[in-house]
């Protein structure tokens, strides 16, 4: 594969991932890939490359004779990710407590510190990430991070939903100072019951809006 299609696939994949996490591609919409390379003054190859990586990732399907279009959103996919999300996540997290050793809490207090002063969406899902990332002891579970990466990656479609539809900003970084307390305590049972329900309540608000939107 040549290194200019490569950087230049990887290049819409980004543009176009960064979209349909953002909305501004709503899921179902069709990507036809003539537009696709007129939009980024691409080839077809580049394009088509680019879609099969956004595939992969699921974030497109690929329909007989209609071609790509945006995974949709939906109750059941909220809520499979929502269970994924409890059992991986408070898996990670008690095992950072009492397997690693001490979890870096002044990369989770600067995360929390980026939520509240952020100013837009983009910034606040960028700290939200980057606060649960900080508190599984990262570089010691690389395969657990690998599978939650992937997880997030279509959570934060859902996050976005749920921060854009109603004001949940206070309530989510507060709840984050709570777990960090419990952390930085040492009480690894109340800070994966505080995660689960950080998560669970969250989960709870995502299918609601979809339920309330969704025909």
């Amino acid at each position: 594969m040549p290194v200019a299609s490569l950087g230049m696939s990887d290049a819409i994949a980004q543009q176009l991932r960064n979209d349909i996490l953002r909305g501004e591609i709503s899921g179902g919409d069709r990507l036809r890939q003539d537009h696709i390379a007129t939009r980024f003054g691409a080839s077809h190859v580049p394009v088509r490359e680019a879609l099969q990586k956004l595939g992969a990732e699921g974030l497109v399907l690929f329909q007989p004779r209609r071609g790509a279009m945006v995974t949709p959103l939906t109750q059941e996919d909220a809520q499979e990710i929502t269970d994924m999300r409890l059992e991986l996540e408070c898996l990670a997290l008690r095992k950072a407590m009492t397997v690693f050793g001490a979890i870096d809490c002044g990369s989770a207090e600067l995360a929390i510190a980026k939520g509240n002063d952020s100013n837009d969406l983009d910034q606040l899902m960028s700290a939200n990430w980057a606060f649960h990332r900080s508190i599984y002891a990262v570089e010691n579970q690389p395969r657990l991070m690998k599978s939650l990466e992937a997880l997030w990656l279509h959570n934060e479609r859902y996050q976005r939903l749920v921060f854009e539809t109603i004001p949940y900003k206070l309530k989510s970084q507060q709840e984050h100072a709570e777990i960090l307390s419990a952390v930085r305590a040492v009480l690894s049972e109340k800070a994966v019951d505080l995660l689960a329900k950080h998560i669970r309540e969250g989960g709870s608000k995502m299918t609601q809006i979809l339920q309330d939107r969704l025909p």
